[in-house]
């Protein structure tokens, strides 16, 4: 007999955030996301921190347009991540693995002229964040997601939306797609 698939239900929630306003309204959207699924304090706090961090750090070094997306598995916000139209990740992957070979006590020298943000980002997420090449909903066009585990009423997530060694590549495409939803290249919710 073969072995039973469980298959889950994925919901994204697209935003387009707007420059001078990213982090902001980031902030606003996930805190009411989370709010709604029963969440407050820390984990509340964190989240919005996190986010905030994202979207500052896209408006800072990216490209417009801006995207939010939380990504909700089984009716569960379970991912959030913030996009911009600049396709090059730029080092971020390289600065994320080095968190993650770190441990709890990351050498903080290494973050002494970039990636405090993401530094911050993956502690508040405990590790369970990264980066990778998307397309923006808004417009079609190729470009980068930097995004962390929510947190969930089980504890953190056994395994996030994008496994650890991240999305797998789709058969004869240049961009990755997002692991929890296969067509979204082909396929955006409207804002």
């Amino acid at each position: 007999m073969a072995p039973s698939i469980r298959l889950h239900d994925y919901r994204v929630l697209v935003k387009t955030l707007r420059p001078g306003s990213a982090a902001h309204r980031a902030r606003a959207v996930v805190r009411q996301v989370l709010q709604n699924a029963g969440f407050d304090g820390e984990e509340l706090s964190d989240a919005e921190s996190a986010v905030a961090e994202l979207a500052a750090n896209a408006e800072e070094h990216g490209w417009q347009p801006f995207e939010l997306r939380v990504v909700f598995v089984d009716g569960e916000p379970s991912w959030c991540e913030v996009i911009d139209a600049d396709r090059d990740l730029d080092g971020i992957p390289a600065i994320l693995d080095r968190l993650r070979a770190c441990g709890d006590e990351p050498d903080l020298s290494l973050f002494a002229e970039r990636g405090r943000g993401l530094l911050l980002v993956h502690a508040l997420s405990k590790g369970r964040c990264r980066a990778y090449v998307t397309r923006m909903c808004a417009t079609g066009t190729p470009g980068k997601a930097v995004g962390f585990a929510l947190p969930t009423k089980t504890g953190p997530c056994p395994s996030s939306p994008v496994p650890d060694d991240g999305p797998p590549q789709k058969a004869g495409a240049h961009l990755p797609t997002q692991p929890w939803a296969p067509a979204f290249l082909d396929h955006c919710p409207p804002s």
